[in-house]
């Protein structure tokens, strides 16, 4: 849900389209039977206070469809979402408090409050600093901007829920006024997939050491939308295939940086996690969101299972995968979509959310200001006012100086007090084993056997043997460094990797060390490797971008400059390498990428060496690169024969930005007809 200025800003949002299942008594009646003798705090004003204590927070992962800690115990995570803490900050005069303060607010049991997660949005209309209640441009921000953001109010707000003993989603909050793909069939939108690209380089190694951090990919995809079952429905299910084309690089970027669980979205505003039913995407602790209000069909037909009904419904699909509900929530009288009541959708919507242990949820919104609200603010003439626009505009003076206190929504029409029961109801269901870590000293063996595989230019690929941890956390991934500075995190399923954006001719001393599950790591191993000059070293060389023989293997995802390649939609799935080429075989249908990701400005031409089964296949296909969408015959004079042969594209000629530090290349062939293409190679010269 959009995170407006004022309450009727919230109360008009149209963006969110349509969610069922109907359960008996759930675990929630019956915990809150048992903590009802103990009795909880008066539902009155929310005081700031220190007192918490929170839950221990190790590392979190994926085992089927449940999140386990590395004990092995089953966790289920329930809280609520805050404010951007950068618009919280910039308008704290008029809300009452400051980011910190408001974490230290909701996480006060003394007063009642016992979240294990809290959601944080960053917007991009807040990292770029645009008019509240606007969809900003693409791109919204650039890198140091974001850099800013973080220092000045992400990072106190994620330690401040680690010292609290909540888990933190970082939650990339795009969900206004941009497309995520022209149309069903694509082509998808690449400056918005560049935008998202540069954020999670930026923040996923910027916080992948704590274990309490979550990352949620991308808030609300809008259109297009996925307004049916996708595992009934093929146009549907080909719109989920084509969001896997949209996000597979973001989850593959933060992969490459860190081994927090990852959230991902789905088209139609999140409301269509069914999709991974179809088809789920690639990596390791990936679980899926969903978010549903009072005003959309599935609520009205209290059936959140049903994705017949407008494609809302989950069909399910957390038996198969961990489900996030990320937002949910419901104020009588605020508008077309989240008004409602406690009898209408607030308890029927919660007792659902018991049902599986693969279930999770944050309740939007524990704010006085984004709707539907949870608080009111007692201290403002009129709490209904806008807060002001902090960027171009004011903000009126209710509370000079901070904080003040927020007093809790209750009643059939509001959700404060329901979320806060069920939150106190449930404060110890779940929540991972006081063993996963407090009590293990002990580091993992220091990883063995370490050599350099591989070196281009720019990049040196290197090999170990596993570590191995006996202290009984678990172990959680290795940390490669560079010269002593910390590059990147490995999963511990993987004993390789690559360093990437060296320079040439230069020596490097890198190194592994491994982490377990109470953040006790060993000692680093090193070895010393040199990058050549052949690879991109100097203008005028060649530069292979793939030319699949083998090494990287083309199921790896990964090509020659140690980026990410794939596709998809194929005749044959994913295409298949034959005698060192790379088959494709298409039927109006189809997507091939390479990424690059570095600047290009040294080399002119790119050359594809190709043969087509039939010949003329340029014309079949479109070609995208560096802001250029064209048919390939059109940036080309050569033509695909049905003998290998070369085909080069004057890059400056076709108009192609070859100075984007995340250019990337990309051939579609959707409506293309049928046939087949088989590339040796891609190079620039």
């Amino acid at each position: 849900m959009s995170g407006n200025t004022n309450r009727t800003e919230r109360g008009e949002s149209t963006e969110l389209r349509s969610a069922t299942g109907d359960w008996s008594a759930s675990r929630r009646d019956f915990l809150r039977a048992t903590v009802a003798a103990g009795g909880l705090a008066a539902f009155g004003p929310l005081a700031v206070t220190e007192a918490s204590a929170g839950v221990p927070t190790p590392w979190l992962h994926r085992d089927g469809n449940l999140i386990k800690d590395p004990s092995g115990n089953t966790v289920t995570l329930r809280g609520l979402n805050i404010a951007d803490p950068k618009r919280i900050n910039m308008t704290a005069q008029a809300r009452g408090m400051n980011a910190v303060q408001v974490i230290d607010s909701l996480t006060n049991e003394s007063n009642g409050w016992y979240p294990r997660m809290i959601r944080v949005p960053v917007q991009p209309v807040d990292i770029g600093e645009y008019e509240p209640g606007s969809g900003p441009p693409i791109p919204g921000f650039d890198r140091s901007q974001l850099e800013s953001y973080l220092e000045n109010h992400l990072d106190a707000v994620v330690q401040r829920c680690g010292e609290r003993g909540v888990y933190c989603i970082i939650d990339y909050h795009r969900h206004r006024d941009v497309q995520w793909a022209e149309g069903q069939s694509g082509p998808v939108n690449t400056a918005l997939q560049d935008e998202v690209d540069m954020f999670w380089d930026v923040v996923a190694p910027r916080y992948a050491d704590q274990s309490h951090v979550l990352y949620e990919v991308y808030n609300e995809p809008q259109e297009p939308g996925m307004w049916n079952d996708p595992t009934t429905t093929e146009w549907v299910a080909d719109i989920w295939r084509l969001w896997l084309e949209m996000g597979q690089p973001w989850v593959d970027t933060i992969r490459s940086h860190a081994d927090n669980l990852i959230l991902m979205g789905s088209p139609s505003w999140s409301q269509s996690p069914e999709g991974a039913l179809v088809e789920e995407f690639s990596g390791s602790d990936i679980a899926y969101t969903y978010h549903i209000y009072p005003g959309h069909n599935s609520s009205a037909a209290n059936d959140w299972e049903d994705a017949s009904n407008n494609g809302e419904g989950v069909a399910h699909m957390y038996e198969e995968a961990p489900l996030f509900v990320t937002e949910f929530g419901w104020e009588e009288g605020a508008g077309q979509y989240i008004g409602g009541t406690d009898s209408g959708f607030g308890q029927p919507f919660l007792d659902w959310l018991e049902g599986s242990d693969a279930i999770h949820w944050t309740a939007w919104c524990g704010d006085p200001v984004w709707r539907p609200v949870m608080f009111d603010r007692p201290f403002a003439d009129d709490a209904d006012d806008s807060v002001g626009d902090p960027y171009n505009g004011t903000v009126p003076e209710d509370c000079p100086e901070l904080p003040c206190e927020w007093e809790l929504t209750t009643g059939s029409g509001y959700m404060g007090d329901d979320i806060k029961n069920a939150l106190a109801d449930l404060r110890n269901d779940g929540i991972p084993g006081d063993g996963n870590g407090s009590d293990d000293t002990t580091p993992p063996t220091t990883p063995s056997d370490l050599s350099v595989t591989a070196t281009t230019g720019t990049s040196v690929s290197i090999a170990w043997a596993a570590a191995t941890d006996t202290g009984g956390s678990g172990l959680s991934h290795y940390v490669i460094t560079v010269d002593g500075t910390r590059d990147h995190t490995v999963s511990t399923g993987t004993t390789e990797t690559t360093v990437e954006e060296l320079s040439p001719d230069t020596s490097y001393e890198v190194g592994v060390s491994a982490l377990d599950g109470a953040g006790n790591e060993s000692a680093a191993t090193t070895v010393t490797a040199t990058t050549g000059s052949d690879d991109g070293g100097s203008p005028g060389d060649g530069l292979v971008i793939n030319d699949y023989d083998g090494d990287p293997a083309w199921s790896s995802n990964t090509n020659d400059l140690g980026q990410w390649c794939g596709a998809g939609s194929f005749e044959n799935g994913s295409g298949t390498v034959s005698d060192g080429a790379l088959v494709l075989e298409y039927a109006n249908g189809g997507w091939y990428q390479e990424q690059l990701n570095q600047s290009i400005t040294d080399y002119s031409t790119l050359v594809l060496r190709v043969s087509g089964a039939n010949g003329g296949e340029e014309n079949d296909i479109t070609f995208e690169m560096g802001g250029v969408s064209a048919s390939l015959a059109d940036v080309t004079s050569d033509s695909v024969t049905t003998s290998a042969g070369d085909v080069t594209i004057d890059l400056e000629a076709a108009g192609v930005d070859r100075s984007s530090a995340s250019l990337s290349l990309r051939l579609n062939f959707w409506g293309g007809g049928s046939s087949t293409l088989t590339i040796e190679a891609v190079r620039l010269e």
